[in-house]
């Protein structure tokens, strides 16, 4: 085995950078995209002005709730302010919590609580302005629970009170608790992932995964490239055949994948904030294994580099498209589930360790070495 490695990393030396970079990939890749999607969300957000007229509980809070909202870049304004900038349309609308919000609210009112401003150009006014009524209503709601809920018990049980405000805590405990509220919109639907008050327009692994295998099969090259006739002949001057040499290579490449699929995760953890457990890491194993034992295989059907090549493109390309690790088919796997069983992704994506397509090349591999079927095209 040092043999084989002391051979192939004289190979790596003349092409040294090259080598790196498809390593890379992977990394570099999903981490600019992400950080590129970040930017772009962060500058598409919808600027608008909120003018809080009272310092209270309640309208700081539907300030902050506002403030919280991944679609909204919210700027606490005077009035005068958020009216010139409206009018030079730098804000697409403004809203004003009026003078007594708090003490309207504690008492059921629900007239003149929000003061709002428009242009002409304010396309997303009534959307937000849906929002923002919501949350007055869900204020609303929670003081008349609260009002419904002591009336109760001075009838029922007077000698058991509990406060007014003593019932609203516990209400906005329950409610972050069950996070009634939080959405997740992602590309790729993970039931294992938790419910977030964010939007994910891109998956951090699915991403990652499209770029390995890409790379996986460029880097695959080796085995035609080291199959010409010219050199096929060498093999008989050695002390193990060629099937021992290209399965001992094959061990050397996922040896050094997995190197840099811990640099993965280490990378993501820090520049992207992604979480790490077990179930991950044998993810990756199993995934990094089966992709490793396809492109093997591939490459053994070609004689041609430049066909290869070309094959490989087309192949990722249609994994982009078909297996909702980047693009989107929730509808398709509602329609069609078994998609989602077709799909050798799938198990990676859910973050699985066993994944039955893992078989089909093990098998093919170990059919390959005990008969030595020559698989060309």
């Amino acid at each position: 085995m040092m043999s084989i490695i002391h051979t192939r990393l004289m190979h790596w030396k003349k092409h040294w950078i090259s080598h790196l970079f498809w390593f890379l990939l992977p990394i570099l890749a999903t981490v600019c995209m992400i950080q590129i999607t970040n930017v772009v969300q962060e500058d598409s957000k919808i600027p608008i002005g909120m003018v809080v007229k009272e310092d209270s509980e309640l309208a700081n809070s539907l300030l902050e709730t506002m403030k919280s909202s991944p679609l909204l870049r919210v700027y606490e304004l005077s009035e005068s302010e958020a009216r010139s900038q409206i009018e030079s349309h730098e804000l697409d609308s403004a809203f004003i919590i009026e003078d007594g919000y708090e003490a309207k609210i504690l008492h059921g009112s629900r007239n003149r609580l929000i003061t709002s401003y428009q242009s002409n150009l304010s396309f997303a006014y009534t959307p937000i302005r849906e929002m923002l009524i919501s949350y007055v209503q869900q204020d609303t709601g929670k003081v008349k629970a609260a009002h419904t809920i002591t009336d109760l018990q001075e009838r029922l049980q007077p000698e058991a009170m509990v406060s007014f405000d003593e019932i609203i805590a516990k209400t906005n405990e329950i409610q972050a608790q069950e996070n009634l509220l939080a959405t997740t919109f992602s590309s790729y639907n993970d039931e294992g992932v938790g419910m977030k008050n964010d939007i994910s327009i891109l998956n951090t692994w699915g991403l990652w995964a499209i770029f390995s295998i890409l790379s996986t099969l460029l880097l695959t090259d080796w085995l035609i490239k080291e199959r010409r006739p010219g050199l096929m002949p060498r093999f008989a001057f050695m002390r193990f055949t060629y099937k021992n040499y290209a399965i001992q290579n094959l061990g050397f490449y996922v040896i050094a994948f997995l190197l840099f699929d811990g640099l993965s995760i280490v990378v993501f953890k820090q520049l992207l904030s992604e979480s790490i457990d077990f179930n991950l890491i044998g993810a990756i194993i199993s995934f990094r294994i089966l992709i490793s034992t396809s492109a093997f295989l591939l490459a053994l059907l070609f004689k041609n580099s430049y066909f290869y090549y070309s094959v490989s493109f087309i192949l990722v390309l249609f994994l982009i498209i078909l297996s909702g690790a980047i693009l989107p088919i929730d509808g398709l796997t509602k329609r069609f589930p078994w998609l989602l069983d077709a799909n050798p992704i799938q198990p990676f994506l859910d973050q699985t360790f066993w994944n039955p397509w893992l078989l089909v090349p093990l098998a093919l591999v170990s059919i390959w070495i005990a008969k030595g079927e020559k698989l060309n095209a």
